[in-house]
């Protein structure tokens, strides 16, 4: 014997279908904080592109700056080329030595910030979505403790109702962590 469903069934199950497609964007985010980090004068080393995207490091670095000059959150240190590179060779194993921070310290950058991207493509599908993952730690000269550390991964699930391109996306990632952690102070 064939029983016919209600109408109420099919609503429920089509309201299950679409909530799961929606709720189909993966997010992941993490972060660790101690000491506040506003005002601190902060050397940024370029952030190591762990996808196939083509300067993805560059990007998801360009974003911070961006991000931290808009919020006046800290003050942007430079160093020389060659410096800048051999710290970032360095920063690889997740930590800087000592040996390698006084002498920081001394030139009265307070802490250095650096990290890797791990997801920065377009994801295919029903529909063509950004998908990014960065991870970032701050650690500071003086202590050679971690200030700020974190990891972000999220997929944008808008799904067809807005098309963010991947780098808005990505900026808008940024600015949240910042945004974020600025508040904690």
């Amino acid at each position: 014997m064939i029983s016919k469903s209600s109408p109420w069934k099919t609503l429920m199950a089509v309201l299950l279908v679409c909530g799961t497609f929606f709720q189909a964007g993966c997010s992941t985010v993490r972060s660790e904080n101690s000491d506040p980090i506003d005002h601190l004068f902060v050397l940024l080393l370029p952030f190591k592109n762990l996808t196939s995207t083509p300067n993805a490091g560059k990007a998801i670095s360009a974003l911070f700056v961006s991000s931290i000059t808009v919020h006046r959150a800290m003050y942007l240190s430079s160093s020389d080329t060659g410096t800048t590179k051999e710290l970032a060779k360095m920063a690889e194993s997740g930590t800087l030595p000592e040996n390698i921070l006084e002498p920081l310290a001394r030139q009265h950058i307070d802490a250095v910030l650096f990290g890797n991207v791990t997801e920065y493509e377009y994801r295919s599908g029903l529909s063509t979505e950004p998908i990014v993952g960065f991870t970032w730690k701050m650690i500071s000269t003086r202590t050679g403790r971690t200030v700020w550390a974190g990891a972000v991964s999220k997929v944008d699930s808008c799904f067809w109702v807005c098309h963010d391109t991947l780098s808005e996306f990505a900026r808008n990632l940024v600015d949240v962590e910042i945004e974020k952690r600025l508040s904690e102070e």
